[in-house]
This record gives C-alpha cells, structure tokens and sequence, in this order.
C-alpha cells in the first residue's frame, strides 16, 4: 500500500530460539496517530527493532516489511521519514555534551559531537529552529547533565524532528519521568500531532495515549489481537483479557488510566 507509513505482512522474528512475532501483519496509513499497547514480552520492542532495520524478519515468501511504500532503506533516508525517539539513546551518552551538541549530533546519526563531525550553518540555523518550537532555547548551551529527566527527553525529541520526519515513532517515552515531567512530554506530543506529524506510540501506560491517538493495535505473544478505535479497544474488559488479569480502565479530561 503506497500511502501506508508503515506496512508488515505476515512478518515472524525469532530472538534467542524463540518466536516474539508471529505471523504479524499491521498497516499504518500515513498521517495517522496509534498507539501500540501490550505487555513486557509481547514484542513491542521487537517490532521497534524490526522498523528501524536493527532486527530482521524470517525470508518467507509471503513477508515484507515497508515504510512509505519502500523495502529498502538506507539508514540515513530512514532516520529522515522516521524520528525515532528511544530513552536507550541517552544511556549510551557516555561523556559531557549540551543540548545543543545533542541535536546537532542527529545530523550525524552519533550522540554528541566527535572532531570529525563539522555542523553547517544551515544544520546550526535548524537546531535553533526546532529548540524554539519546542521552547528550549535555553537549554541549547546547558550540559545534559544538568537538565532533569524531562528536560532531557523533550530534546531527544527534538533530535528526532531535526530531519523534519514524517512521524516520530516513540518507545515508553515517559518512562522513569515524574509527573511534570511526563505533562510536558505529553505537551509536546500534542503540539506535534496537532501540527501533522505522525506519532507511532509504543508504551504499556494508558496515561501515554494522548488525546489526538485515535487508533490502538493491542499486542500478546507477538500478534495482534485486538485493532480499532481508542474508545473501544480500551475498556476493563478488553484490557484485562490483554494482561491476564483484573485491570480497571478510566478516562478523565481526555486521558485513560488503567489499575
């Protein structure tokens, strides 16, 4: 489907001798916001690493994975349809850098700056740019060791927009903030959405699903078992077949919470 952001058709992946997706086919029409939901262990993370080319599926006949209609992707032309927004990227910081090195490093696919990257002033111009919209410019010359979590990971989102991507895919992005924190990210997630990026969200917290999330895919043991309109996928019956277990599901001033 040549207007689909991204299209898996019967895709298996085995990690470790074991079958995390299985036969898994899902579509994703360009322009639209989801949410995929499931819990540990039902292949979220697989999926992820499946769209980003980290992992790839079994050759079968009847398997293909594309994003905006193409099998193949260089790295550099993915990382431009897709701004992928991991919490992962932060662990491997491994020395001082600001919050302006940080987005400056997406140009470069790195984290940080090494000598042998050199930033244009069309790359310098769009930093700039996208700290304002965010409304961070006053974090560009901060190290990140002095930010807060939530600080932090707001520009890791806009490292993601630096290519002006299509959609942002992110994974769990409130994890480990606290409430402010999390308020803010969720902020920005809106403003995006509202200014017709994509989001692909992939988290195990209802509160994550912001308004503008019109559409959940629910996950189990690698499959998609449930599909369709956020009211009706996310009800205390739906969800507590989803986790095996007793779940209560409310909404409140446009977000759902579940226990």
């Amino acid at each position: 489907m040549s207007d689909a952001l991204i299209a898996f058709s019967h895709v298996s992946v085995i990690r470790d001798g074991a079958r995390v997706l299985d036969d898994f086919s899902l579509t994703i029409p360009a322009g639209q916001h989801v949410a995929i939901v499931g819990p540990n262990g039902s292949g979220k993370s697989t999926l992820l690493k499946v769209i980003t080319r980290e992992l790839h599926p079994l050759d079968l006949p009847q398997t293909s994975v594309t994003v905006l209609g193409q099998s193949r992707w260089t790295l550099w032309d993915l990382r431009a349809a897709l701004g992928i927004v991991s919490n992962d990227l932060l662990a491997t910081v491994t020395r001082k850098i600001t919050g302006r090195e940080l987005l400056l490093s997406g140009f470069f696919g790195a984290i940080g700056l090494w000598p042998h990257h050199v930033p244009t002033d069309e790359m310098r111009a769009r930093v700039d740019e996208v700290l304002a919209w965010l409304g961070l410019p006053y974090l560009a010359d901060r190290l990140l060791t002095r930010m807060s979590s939530g600080e932090a990971r707001r520009l890791l989102i806009g490292r993601a927009l630096i290519h002006r991507p299509r959609a942002l895919v992110l994974d769990e992005p409130m994890t480990s903030l606290d409430l402010g924190a999390a308020h803010e990210v969720r902020a920005t997630m809106r403003a995006l959405a509202q200014a017709g990026t994509s989001l692909v969200l992939v988290t195990h917290d209802l509160a994550d699903i912001v308004p503008e999330i019109g559409r959940v895919v629910l996950l189990k043991q690698g499959r998609v078992v449930g599909d369709g309109p956020t009211p009706r996928l996310l009800t205390t019956q739906t969800l507590s077949g989803l986790y095996d277990r007793p779940v209560e599901v409310s909404f409140r001033d446009g977000h759902y919470h579940a226990w």
